[in-house]
């Protein structure tokens, strides 16, 4: 048997999961998938985790779909709503996966140390967080295919970065480096590659000491507010804080910290 395609480990409240699948240039398949829904489901069931990080072995973040594995459009669907059908099944889609990223209360964070194309630039839109070594560059090829990026590379792409660098990703099918990605939010930091690893490792660590009832609510709070006008996005805000101060983990951090500003030691 050869290696695993996906290496799993646990440590510090993070779920580290690593793609290793390098002489395939990380090419996303079938097993990877089951590993990632499996990764994503023991972060949304137990305490103990906080924090899931998606990172990558080889020189590849990933090359996007494996166009030879079931994850790949069925050649055998033959209508416009079998395909969709097919699409938001999940069986061999990795559509459900990105939605349930969206929708889970904790942090993913995703680090790319190469270059992040097609579908695994979809799933990474999903993510809260996107970190970048110098070496990572990105794109969207579908296009050339005669289609298009239809598991979020389309929607979510338009919300992050606006038509105007969307047109240049998904209908010109041009790629950027790390530095343009920065300069137009696509990611939120980019490191020396030597040092992403280590970064990554440690801002994924720093996310699982957030509380989480506070991270859960504005997570929920950040998502609901960017579909919502002025007014009704400060409701949303009102709503989420006023729950949060009403709850058990406010006032034990508030008394915390009064505690130290007045100079005792904690008990």
């Amino acid at each position: 048997m050869g290696e695993p395609t996906l290496l799993i480990a646990e440590a510090d409240g993070v779920i580290e999961v690593t793609l290793n699948r390098p002489r395939k240039l990380n090419a996303l398949d079938q097993e990877i998938l089951e590993g990632l829904r499996e990764a994503t489901r023991r972060l949304r069931d137990r305490d103990d985790l906080r924090v899931l990080l998606l990172t990558a072995n080889g020189k590849y973040f990933s090359a996007g779909i494996d166009l030879n594995g079931q994850l790949a459009p069925d050649p055998t669907i033959t209508s416009p709503s079998a395909f969709r059908r097919w699409y938001r099944s999940g069986a061999s889609s990795l559509h459900p996966l990105g939605d349930e990223w969206e929708a889970i209360e904790k942090p993913i964070v995703v680090a790319h140390q190469g270059p992040c194309l097609g579908g695994a630039l979809e799933l990474s839109l999903c993510a809260d967080f996107r970190l970048a070594a110098e070496a990572a560059r990105y794109g969207l090829p579908e296009i050339a295919l005669g289609g298009l990026p239809g598991s979020g590379g389309t929607s979510r792409l338009v919300r992050i970065v606006g038509p105007h660098w969307a047109k240049w990703l998904v209908l010109a099918n041009r790629q950027i480096d790390a530095a343009r990605a920065l300069a137009v939010g696509l990611v939120h930091e980019v490191y020396p590659d030597a040092e992403l690893a280590s970064s990554a490792r440690a801002f994924a660590v720093a996310l699982a000491g957030q509380p989480p009832e506070a991270f859960a609510a504005g997570k929920l709070a950040i998502e609901l507010a960017a579909d919502l006008d002025r007014a009704q996005g400060r409701n949303v805000e009102r709503l989420v804080v006023s729950g949060l101060v009403m709850g058990a983990e406010y006032h034990r951090l508030m008394a915390r910290m009064k505690t130290r500003l007045s100079g005792k030691t904690p008990s």
